[in-house]
């Protein structure tokens, strides 16, 4: 999972599949309410990016000045249709968790979720990493 120093770092970046196959430009990051771990990127997908989509940002890397995400281009494509908002409510963030469940990290690093009722965003210029402890 990415770390809290990683979130900058997504906005703005070309998302491709494990296959090199662009799916479009990462303009959001979502941060799990419960306990500020980042859970998916909006990505804007289309041929002129007018069309947004959620992925999971589980299993993600950066290659180069691409973020390489662990689904398919398909997947992203088909992924539930959820508006942009400051937050995803319970019931979105179920269709997600079941649309990805595959996708989501094994049953400890999905705690999180599971835990969560919501998710919001947070854009580039909110993003707040939190210090090291001394």
């Amino acid at each position: 999972m990415a770390s809290s120093q990683d979130l900058h770092q997504y906005i703005h970046r070309a998302a491709v599949d494990a296959e090199g196959k662009r799916v479009g430009k990462i303009s959001q990051v979502y941060l799990d309410e419960a306990t500020g771990q980042p859970l998916w990127v909006l990505v804007e997908t289309g041929l002129f990016g007018t069309r947004q989509s959620f992925a999971p940002i589980h299993g993600s890397r950066f290659d180069g000045a691409l973020v390489v995400l662990a689904v398919t281009k398909d997947q992203v494509k088909d992924a539930p249709n959820i508006e942009k908002d400051e937050q995803l409510d319970a019931s979105e963030q179920d269709a997600l968790r079941q649309y990805y469940r595959d996708y989501l990290g094994t049953a400890a690093e999905g705690s999180s979720y599971e835990e969560s009722q919501q998710a919001r965003k947070l854009p580039a210029e909110e993003i707040k990493i939190p210090r090291p402890k001394p």
